[in-house]
C-alpha cells in the first residue's frame, strides 16, 4: 500500500497535472506539449528532446520571436553550462550531439538576449 503511495507521487512529479490535455499534438508517436499543428512549439518555446532519455544525439523543435537569434543550451544538474548551440530566429529544428556527455539529468534552456524563455528536462543514458 504505502509503495503504490510512493509511485503515485513519482508519476506525478514526473509527469504532472495539465488541465489543457486537448494541447497536446502526437508526431511521429512522441507526444509534446504546446505545439501547434506545423509541429513546431509556441513562441518562444522549445520541444522536448527527441528521443528522451537519449543516447548520441538530441533533436529540438524551436520556435522563436522574429529578427531574434538565440541559442539551446545544456546545463548539467549543478547548473553547468556543458553545452551550447547558436540558433536562428524563426522556426526550425537541431540536432545537438549528447554522446560525450555522462549519464545523468540535464536541462536544455532556449536563451534569447541572455534570458531563458523556456526549458526541457534532458535524460542521458
Amino acid at each position: 500500500m504505502k509503495t503504490n503511495f510512493y509511485i503515485l507521487i513519482l508519476i506525478f512529479l514526473c509527469f504532472g497535472l495539465n488541465s489543457q490535455a486537448n494541447t497536446y499534438y502526437n508526431y511521429n508517436h512522441h507526444i509534446f506539449p504546446n505545439f501547434i499543428f506545423d509541429n513546431y512549439p509556441e513562441v518562444g518555446k522549445i520541444s522536448a528532446p527527441v528521443p528522451n532519455p537519449v543516447n548520441d544525439y538530441a533533436n529540438f523543435y524551436y520556435n522563436l520571436p522574429e529578427e531574434q537569434n538565440g541559442e539551446i543550451a545544456i546545463f548539467d544538474f549543478t547548473g553547468i553550462k556543458v553545452k551550447s548551440v547558436q540558433i536562428q530566429a524563426g522556426q526550425g529544428e537541431i540536432q545537438i550531439a549528447t554522446y560525450d556527455l555522462k549519464a545523468g539529468v540535464y536541462f536544455a534552456c532556449l536563451i534569447v538576449e541572455g534570458k531563458t524563455l523556456d526549458s526541457k528536462k534532458l535524460i542521458k543514458k
